[in-house]
């Protein structure tokens, strides 16, 4: 009796699991990785930061356009290869972002297009000078949520190899 009850519970289990879909596990990436940003597949390395909620982008001479459709933002990156572009993108929201030194800092909140590995998605960016840290761009957890897990002990481990259209990244 208790052999039929343990092999009844073991073949519903072994059922339940061939008929589950599979889950697809996160790509494990390092601390820091390179990306490419928008459909102009700007170079640029960035930090992933499991601790920030949303991304920011080092952005240079930040300009205000206002629009029929809403607040614009003009802005300069420069990408690791030098290569300056200069972009311009409808502001989304303002970012109140808590300062280390204390305070907080008004950022526009753009949308752009990241490759990181494989995977090109839109995301939020807030735009900031971030001349004094070492990488140009962080990455938070609103990009990396559910395909990327980080281990802080590795870096530079994918390369970006995303395919975009100008079709699939307008807007980026």
């Amino acid at each position: 009796m208790q052999n039929a009850k343990l092999f009844r519970y073991l073949t519903a289990a072994a059922f339940t699991m061939l008929c589950l879909p599979a889950v697809a596990q996160p790509t494990l990436v390092g601390w820091v990785e390179p990306i490419t940003l928008g459909s102009e597949g700007m170079p640029l390395s960035a930090k992933l930061d499991t601790g920030a909620d949303t991304s920011s982008l080092h952005a240079r001479d930040i300009t205000w356009i206002s629009k029929p459709d809403g607040d614009w933002v003009a802005f300069d990156i420069v990408g690791e290869n030098d290569r300056t572009v200069r972009l311009e993108r409808k502001v989304q929201r303002i970012a109140h972002v808590k300062k280390a030194a204390g305070g907080v800092q008004s950022r526009p909140t753009v949308l752009l297009g990241v490759c990181l590995g494989g995977v090109y998605r839109m995301t939020e960016v807030n735009l900031t000078d971030r001349t004094g840290f070492k990488l140009p761009v962080l990455l938070g957890r609103s990009f990396l949520g559910g395909d990327f897990a980080v281990d802080s002990s590795r870096t530079r481990t994918i390369e970006p190899k995303c395919r975009t259209t100008t079709a699939s990244a307008a807007g980026s």
